[in-house]
């Protein structure tokens, strides 16, 4: 995955699940579904262990650590695909900052 703009996320950003998101491992896939908007979107192991490590206590070095070791990804890949995609959930509605570190 690449990116023609830079990913505007901290490493120390720490997200959570949007409160009408919920999701649900089926094998290895993550069903999501978006209460508010009626839409189902399906993710695959990566994208549903993301998903499920932002519960509002991890940063996003925090998550992409854990990808690096349980996927077998290099450290500096893990990182910047970690934070792209943790921008695509937010930009999708499915993640959002807390109130209080948007500031």
């Amino acid at each position: 995955m690449t990116r023609d703009t830079p990913i505007d996320i901290a490493k120390s950003d720490v997200f959570s699940r949007c409160s009408d998101v919920r999701f649900r491992t089926v094998v290895d896939e993550a069903v999501v579904l978006r209460q508010e908007a009626a839409e189902v979107l399906v993710l695959n192991e990566v994208g549903g262990r993301i998903l499920e490590l932002l519960d509002g206590e991890r940063s996003v070095s925090d998550i992409a650590d854990a990808v690096s070791a349980e996927f077998e990804v290099d450290e500096s890949m893990a990182a910047t695909e970690t934070a792209s995609f943790i921008a695509e959930l937010r930009d999708a509605g499915i993640v959002s900052l807390p109130v209080e570190s948007s500031k």
